[in-house]
């Protein structure tokens, strides 16, 4: 329409390049509704009635001697619509075609300017082909994407088993760390590094669980996995009386983002068990996380009364801070750490809107 709009202006056919120009400004406001509400359905409709309306104005105000732009027409529904829709739409289309060119045959004074019958056979016959090819069309497009909804369906399938299985791999292996620390159960400092390696490997072994729960490898919910991790991290530590609380925010998350999120917050929570709550054994932490539009910030705060060196907390040669700072870094993000009343961790991570 836009190039049938300019070539008109060009040869000073202002009628035509006006009726055209009119329905290309009429279709604006479709495209505004869908990039407001994102309701396809209805901008497509919409669009394809405006394109469709032209055409017969054109087709009358060019003595029935321009049929391209009604033939055309229904390639636009088959393109954009369902195939029953399709033929509704395209049937109705050629009704109104028939009526245009019966009307002007009967009641317009110049007949003898009207389209010989050869010329209205070839145009219906042309319309014919139209139509046959978008049907050919649609079932070839059908048939394409059963093939690859099957096809998705298996792999999404083959997907969840995987993450099924390095769930119970991941468990299998924090099993036995488990049994190795009941043997040194003596040995204090050897017992805890092997807890906190399986606090590792149970973080992992949980975004693959939750994978594997809700069938969504792109969308996981921060909230609800951080909320089942901090208290399974808790849980095991059940010596520390820790009052937690983490803001509720329905915030969804691919799976590379949320495993990195939780390595932190292990990390984190272990350091505040171990040392923020060292002497008292009771204390309190907030777990906060908001979507800002371009960055998810993340905010990590313990009451710890213990005094810290921000330095010696800021240090990388603990391996639980190496990994803190590596998860940071992967993810093109900035920590920030400050002391008041107690340690708190402030991750500013980009993300898209």
């Amino acid at each position: 329409m836009i190039l049938a709009c300019i070539a008109d202006f060009y040869i000073e056919n202002h009628i035509d390049a006006y009726t055209e120009l009119l329905f290309i400004i009429l279709t604006v406001p479709s495209y505004w509704y869908y990039y407001h509400t994102k309701n396809i359905k209805v901008a497509k409709i919409s669009i394809l009635i405006l394109a469709t309306l032209p055409t017969y104005t054109l087709l009358v105000t060019n003595d029935f001697r321009v049929p391209f732009f009604h033939i055309t027409v229904p390639l636009g529904y088959f393109l954009l619509l369902s195939m029953k829709r399709s033929l509704i739409y395209v049937s109705i289309h050629q009704l109104i075609v028939i009526s245009i060119y019966w009307w002007g045959y009967n009641y317009l004074p110049y007949r003898e300017s009207f389209p010989a019958l050869t010329i209205l056979i070839a145009i219906a016959l042309s319309s014919l082909l139209v139509v046959l090819f978008g049907i050919f069309y649609h079932i070839a497009i059908e048939n394409s994407y059963s093939r690859l909804e099957k096809l998705n369906r298996r792999n999404s399938a083959l997907l969840q088993e995987v993450h099924h299985r390095v769930k119970n791999n991941l468990n299998i292996i924090s099993s036995l760390l488990g049994m190795q620390q009941v043997k040194q159960k003596n040995n204090h400092e050897i017992a805890d590094l092997l807890q906190k390696n399986r606090n590792r490997i149970d973080t992992i072994a949980m975004v693959h669980e939750t994978l594997y729960a809700h069938k969504d490898f792109e969308s996981i919910e921060l909230y609800e996995y951080l909320y089942n991790l901090s208290h399974m991290i808790l849980d095991a530590n059940d010596d520390h009386k820790v009052m937690l609380n983490i803001q509720e925010n329905h915030l969804q998350l691919p799976f590379e983002k949320v495993l990195k999120i939780g390595i932190i917050t292990n990390e984190l929570l272990i350091n505040s068990l171990k040392y923020a709550f060292a002497d008292t054994h009771k204390g309190a932490i907030e777990i906060a996380f908001t979507h800002t539009g371009t960055e998810i910030l993340y905010q990590f705060k313990d009451n710890g009364t213990q005094e810290i060196d921000i330095l010696e907390a800021t240090d990388h040669t603990s391996l639980g801070l190496r990994l803190i700072h590596m998860m940071t870094d992967q993810m093109d993000a900035t920590l920030h750490t400050a002391y008041d009343h107690g340690l708190t961790y402030t991750i500013r991570i980009p993300h898209a809107a």
